[in-house]
């Protein structure tokens, strides 16, 4: 048996003592999240969005030791990134709804971060989940799957499928009620 994830207290812990294995795993487990800040929440093209995160861990590697504890890890991280995608969008001198009023543009840029940031919640809980109801709505909701493909690749009853699907998305919203 594996030992839990560890916390990113610990991480950080282990990063700033120069921990090489810490850093890779405190780089995959936020990577996702500042990536698609920089794609969904400025509309990065893909490769200007892998600029915006290398450009982000850098400055994460560079000012960790001034992360104090005091909220989420991922939340800090998250406000380097997008001082980091502003700062690239000055230099590039472009700006991403340019057609709309700053007001909007700025209204639009947080709704997107805010659907990232809660589809990342959702991905959370979901991993979160007993496998069996971690597999079945992932298998619905996010692979789209049909009833009948999700019975087959799970050899449950077809009938199973939307019974199950009711029964964990209690479990999911009890998983989703604190955050």
């Amino acid at each position: 048996m594996t030992g839990a994830a560890p916390e990113d207290a610990d991480l950080v812990r282990r990063c700033l003592a120069a921990d090489e294995e810490a850093w890779a795993i405190l780089v995959e487990r936020h990577a996702g999240y500042l990536y698609a800040v920089a794609v969904r929440g400025f509309r990065f093209t893909p490769q200007e969005a892998e600029e915006v995160l290398q450009d982000t861990f850098t400055q994460v590697y560079e000012h960790l030791a001034e992360y104090r504890g005091t909220g989420p890890l991922g939340a800090w991280m998250g406000a380097i990134a997008k001082n980091v995608a502003r700062q690239r969008l000055r230099s590039l001198s472009r700006h991403p709804e340019s057609a709309l009023p700053p007001e909007a543009a700025d209204n639009v840029q947080q709704q997107a971060l805010e659907a990232v940031e809660e589809s990342l919640l959702v991905r959370d809980a979901l991993a979160r989940l007993e496998p069996p109801c971690g597999e079945v709505l992932r298998r619905f909701f996010v692979m789209d799957q049909k009833y009948g493909e999700i019975a087959s690749a799970m050899q449950i009853a077809e009938g199973t499928v939307a019974s199950r699907i009711a029964r964990c998305l209690v479990r999911l919203r009890q998983v989703l009620r604190p955050q």
